[in-house]
């Protein structure tokens, strides 16, 4: 079994794989959010599991599947089956084709993580550029050795 500090570690990759770096992202901490992207995050909002992992072109494992996203107001709040918590900004930019969303450490500093999403009722695609790879993506893939993260993830229907 591994350890709490492996799982968490597992889990940053998979969900914020280059939201944090070292310089603020221009246009990114201090921008208003338009009309069209407030609709957007109005629709995440929520809990979320994650159906399917693939980083780097790799499958994750049952562990990245064991994790909840939250999505409240413009952040996403990684839990995993413990309990621990990580906090990320996003934004949405949904009239870019593909949608584009970044992500970058909650308190705003740091470089977005450029990445595209789909929204289709209750399913969330999402792909993000990771580790040095600042180029948005184009196309929900994740192949070996582009340094994408590839999500599919699932709304939790409230009880």
């Amino acid at each position: 079994m591994k350890s709490l500090s492996q799982l968490f570690v597992t889990i940053a990759l998979l969900i914020t794989t280059a939201c944090s770096g070292s310089r603020s992202p221009e246009g990114s901490a201090g921008a208003a959010t338009s009309e069209l992207g407030q609709q957007e995050l109005n629709k995440l909002q929520g809990t979320w599991k994650i159906e399917s992992s693939v980083w780097n072109g790799v499958p994750e494992s049952g562990v990245a599947l064991s994790v909840t996203i939250i999505f409240q107001d413009d952040k996403f709040i990684v839990v995993d089956r413990d309990g621990n918590r990580q906090e990320e900004k996003i934004r949405l930019m949904p009239d870019q084709d593909p949608k584009a969303i970044d992500c970058w450490s909650k308190d705003g500093g740091g470089q977005a993580s450029p990445g595209i999403y789909f929204l289709e009722g209750d399913t969330l695609t999402w792909c993000s550029s990771g580790g040095r790879n600042r180029v948005r993506p184009t196309s929900f893939s994740s192949n070996v050795g582009s340094k994408r993260s590839l999500l599919v993830l699932k709304r939790e229907t409230r009880k």
